[in-house]
């Protein structure tokens, strides 16, 4: 039975802090409290304050992470750290990354948070992770003139499959025995599948709905059972501390319950993966 997509986010415009500890105008930071694996409590939200920037590393999966034409990133995924900043009285800042290297650049403090990040094993011993910002689970797009409708007739092709390399779903779908063919994105891996080169790609379903929606050449084919489901977080330094961890997961519970995400989602036409209409592959 297929997993449905638990059901999407909001954020609201109101103050997400104030909640998890009464204050914005003074410091995080509270007497010599220790916050455990991160030094001081609230440190870490202290030291963004101070810089006046929320830097966030992004690499672009649309349409939750997109990058517009004139270079600059955003999407539906950073508002609730927009929210965020904006209670911090800083500006957020996004920077560009790939997956193959987003959780290197958060330990090299190139960013303060990793976004659309899934919570994998691997990647939790080397940062932490937020509470989820939305679930989802991961698809194949294949052409439209495709003969392949299940994921067991493109797992019994003995084609190539494409991902984007270093992101979650790849390992999920090496693990099926698929021969897998790495790219640095999903734009080149989507031209890679229109080009004829592999014969689909593996992706989560976000990406999915945002290049079948593009381009209606192209058809999803939702594996059942699941080949991979996930929850997608924020990925943060590992040595964050307690307090400032609860602050931004509050920030993330409030966009869940507030509306202003489940409205940017159908802005951009995301789905449900049991209400997917034309989109799937017949």
């Amino acid at each position: 039975m297929q997993k449905s997509t638990n059901r999407v986010l909001a954020v609201a415009g109101i103050c997400v802090v104030a909640a998890a500890a009464g204050y914005f105008g003074a410091g995080l930071s509270s007497g010599s409290a220790s916050g455990g694996a991160g030094g001081p409590q609230g440190s870490f939200l202290d030291d963004i304050k101070q810089r006046g920037e929320l830097r966030v590393g992004v690499a672009v999966a649309p349409p939750m992470t997109v990058q517009g034409s004139d270079g600059s990133l955003g999407g539906p995924n950073l508002i609730p750290l927009q929210d965020l900043a904006d209670q911090l009285g800083v500006e957020l800042k996004p920077v560009a990354a790939e997956w193959k290297n987003i959780v290197a650049g958060l330990q090299a403090d190139r960013y303060d948070f990793a976004a659309n990040l899934d919570y994998t094993v691997e990647r939790s011993l080397a940062i932490q992770f937020t509470d989820p910002v939305y679930e989802y689970q991961g698809v194949y797009v294949v052409k439209a003139d495709s003969p392949h409708t299940t994921a067991e007739q493109i797992r019994s092709d003995g084609g190539s499959v494409v991902t984007a390399q270093g992101s979650a779903p790849e390992k999920a779908v090496q693990a099926t025995g698929l021969t897998v063919m790495p790219v640095d994105n999903y734009s080149n891996a989507i031209s890679a599948v229109q080009a004829g080169r592999v014969i689909a790609e593996f992706t989560d379903l976000p990406t999915a709905e945002a290049q079948t929606l593009a381009d209606p050449g192209l058809k999803i084919v939702v594996p059942d059972p699941a080949i991979y489901s996930a929850s997608a977080a924020y990925g943060i330094p590992a040595d964050t501390d307690a307090r400032s961890l609860q602050i931004v997961n509050i920030a993330i519970e409030r966009a869940r319950e507030s509306g202003q995400l489940t409205r940017a989602y159908s802005d951009v036409n995301y789905r449900e993966i049991d209400n997917l209409g034309d989109l799937v592959k017949k």
